[in-house]
């Protein structure tokens, strides 16, 4: 949907309004269309309802971000530790491409294409794990995640091909199959990003 990528994107910022006809002259459609993907953007959390000024890009709460990371960490690792006895040679096959993908997208500072990577190498687990209810909830919250990370990683990391390469050892440790070397690996590159947002915060407070 071109409305959720452009709201991914960060080409259509918070508070920014949304208006019905105007999207519906824009892409040259009815407006009825126009309003089903709005209501789903809401359902989604990436807009929102405002008396009198009708829908608007929702914005980055660090309160919701904590709390998505949290879950992720809960699910993730449920569909991780699920995978591992079903992983051969052909799913370590995969996710070396996704990472070379990734590693190229850093390269040539392909952002967006970077972050579609990096969201088809975790989303990988949980369609491996075969749990669909699971598979379902990890759908939702990565279009957030996507959004999140399309400000943070440049923010937070020295350059994206620094995160590429964080997702080798990754790898490196599912072939392992030591189940509590692989849990530590994964928990801690999910819980990075926080690390380097309080290092920075951290930062930031004793410059004052």
């Amino acid at each position: 949907m071109a409305l959720r990528e452009s709201i991914v994107r960060g080409e259509l910022y918070p508070g920014y309004r949304l208006l019905v006809l105007e999207i519906a002259n824009e892409l040259g459609i009815s407006q009825a269309p126009v309003r089903e993907a709005l209501e789903r953007l809401k359902q989604e959390g990436l807009i929102i309802s405002r008396h009198n000024k009708g829908s608007i890009v929702a914005e980055i709460k660090q309160e919701e971000i904590e709390e998505i990371y949290a879950l992720r960490e809960l699910i993730e690792w449920d569909a991780v530790r699920k995978s591992i006895r079903l992983l051969d040679e052909k799913d370590f096959g995969h996710l070396t491409a996704i990472y070379d993908g990734m590693a190229s997208a850093a390269k040539k500072d392909d952002l967006f294409r970077f972050i579609d990577l990096d969201m088809d190498f975790h989303g990988y687990f949980f369609a491996k794990s075969g749990n669909q209810t699971i598979l379902h909830l990890w759908q939702q919250i990565a279009v957030k995640l996507k959004r999140f990370q399309a400000i943070t990683n440049k923010i937070y990391y020295p350059d994206l091909l620094s995160i590429a390469e964080g997702h080798a050892p990754l790898i490196e440790v599912l072939r392992t199959g030591d189940e509590e070397k692989i849990r530590q690996l994964f928990i801690q590159h999910m819980k990075e990003v926080w690390w380097r947002m309080n290092k920075d915060a951290e930062g930031r407070m004793r410059d004052t």
